[in-house]
């Protein structure tokens, strides 16, 4: 069975980290794309119907999976409208800023049979692959402590609307769903969280630099963003009690997919700048080797096989209800502690 696709925006997004996902998968099909680029939309996918209008997309009887990629504005609306009209949503992320929203888009997709997924796609980033596996294998004991950091080098305000003022914008809302989802798929919900939100830059309309500690019983964990890194990203760094891992740059698949290499192509993603990995394995105090390891290849193309097999009843998606509903939640609690500049105690379980 096909599954038949309805995209809903054709920005940065929708064109770089869904259209080529959808095309690779033997069992989907993009049916239609509203988008006011339809000549850029026929460019990509030439069979696809270009509508003006997100309804056209929602009431359209061919239409099994609504994907949609707008302002974060939009966003419960769309999915709500989608899943009232008895379709299928992957929602980009952040999925909505507020926890009764995605509680209600959830409770929505449940009562009516339907698959409801937020777009957390770094979960499939070679990196993370990598340290999830480190840490069930035990390799280099407990973790303890880990950095895990998306730096850039943006030192100047940019006009657009991940940087006006509004629900959802700024760098929190844009990386923290990235690396907080992370942190949470690996630990589970922490025992409290201290955050720091703030702008650095001269001009900036909203946030552009955070840093967020997450407490455990027996370790920490901080992740954090700023606009000044003009050097080497340390992805992440996590410090074991039998030595240690560093990361060093990003998962190549994106710049790989900007740069217009498709998944499809045998070498993906080789036309990006690849990381660097190093293991320290510590026999004792004053006994550590050092081991650079081959990066991970990372799988955004599982992503979506997962999420087709859930749709056609084969699997779980590759994020549940639930966890989406633990990462609004956790977003807001760090936006409450930032604010009142106080440790705040987590105290959320999801009842869908």
């Amino acid at each position: 069975m096909a599954i038949c696709v309805g995209l809903i925006g054709f920005g940065l997004s929708g064109r770089v980290f869904h259209a080529p996902f959808v095309m690779n998968d033997p069992n989907m099909t993009m049916s239609y794309v509203c988008s006011s680029k339809a000549s850029e939309v026929k460019a990509v996918l030439p069979d696809a119907m270009v509508v003006s209008s997100a309804e056209a997309v929602f009431t359209a009887s061919d239409v099994d999976l609504v994907v949609i990629t707008t302002p974060n504005a939009l966003h419960f609306d769309q999915a709500k409208h989608a899943l009232e009209n008895g379709k299928h949503v992957l929602l980009e992320k952040p999925s909505v800023t507020d926890l009764s929203q995605i509680e209600a888009l959830c409770t929505l997709a449940k009562k009516k049979g339907l698959v409801f997924c937020v777009y957390q796609n770094r979960r499939f980033d070679g990196d993370f692959l990598r340290l999830k596996a480190l840490i069930e294998s035990g390799e280099l004991g407990e973790l303890k402590h880990i950095d895990s950091r998306f730096d850039r080098f943006r030192p100047t305000a940019q006009a657009r609307w991940r940087e006006e003022p509004g629900v959802g914008t700024g760098i929190f809302w844009d990386l923290g769903p990235h690396i907080l989802d992370q942190a949470l798929c690996l630990f589970g919900p922490p025992k409290w969280m201290h955050a720091s939100i703030d702008r650095l830059r001269e001009g900036s309309q909203t946030h552009d630099w955070f840093e967020v500690e997450l407490g455990y019983d027996d370790k920490r964990v901080r992740i954090a963003s700023t606009p000044f890194e003009a050097g080497e990203m340390r992805r992440f760094n996590a410090r074991f009690t039998k030595g240690s891992w560093q990361c060093v740059g990003l998962d190549p698949q994106e710049e790989a997919l900007r740069a217009g290499q498709m998944p499809w192509d045998e070498s993906f993603p080789s036309r990006a700048a690849q990381q660097r990995n190093t293991r320290f394995v510590a026999h004792s105090q004053d006994d550590i080797d050092i081991v650079l390891e081959e990066s991970t290849q990372g799988e955004y193309a599982a992503f979506y096989a997962q999420l087709r097999d859930a749709i056609l009843g084969k699997g779980e998606a590759p994020v549940s209800m639930e966890h989406a509903c633990q990462l609004i939640y956790g977003l807001c609690l760090a936006e409450q502690s930032a604010e009142s500049g106080q440790r705040m105690s987590w105290s959320y379980t999801p009842t869908l």
